[in-house]
């Protein structure tokens, strides 16, 4: 039953979206589709015969030196005792250094949540040549086998463009 009303959902919401049909001077039809450029928000949902997943992604704020974007997703599966998933994540880059930083988080029902957060700091930012140091931060809490260890790792990173 949930399934039926899930199904009338999306077909009455597909019905009720407007369509502009244009016809040439020989009386063929076309569909007017917009075309944008950049995509500043993205919301896509993913149903296969195993379960399905809504996400959604957004550029939050963007000017000349930073931006920030965020995103979120939401997971069921639908034969395997129902496990639900979600998380987000936020991204914050600096575009005159291109260094950046991360935060996000992922819960899975009776498995625990996940924290990570990372970030890249570049002290060189050339046209060709990059040269900074990165680290991650991990942790697990919850869940069958309790809270984990954190895990984390630090490093100096080069990229070179030829």
């Amino acid at each position: 039953m949930k399934y039926f009303v899930l199904l009338a959902v999306f077909v009455a919401i597909t019905t009720a979206i407007p369509v502009d049909f244009v016809e040439d001077e020989d009386g063929q039809r076309y569909v007017l589709v917009p075309v944008n450029r950049e995509k500043r928000q993205a919301t896509k949902l993913d149903i296969s015969n195993t379960g399905m997943t809504l996400g959604h992604k957004s550029n939050i704020l963007d000017s000349n030196s930073y931006k920030l974007d965020g995103s979120a997703y939401a997971t069921k599966n639908f034969g395997t005792g129902g496990i639900g998933q979600f998380g987000g994540r936020l991204d914050y880059a600096h575009k005159p250094s291109a260094s950046n930083v991360f935060l996000g988080a992922d819960h899975t029902r009776h498995f625990g949540t996940d924290l990570k957060a990372g970030a890249q700091y570049n002290f060189i930012h050339k046209k060709n040549f990059d040269m900074g140091i990165v680290g991650q931060y991990e942790r697990h809490f919850g869940g069958p086998f309790g809270t984990g260890r954190p895990q984390g790792y630090m490093g100096l990173i080069g990229t070179a463009r030829f």
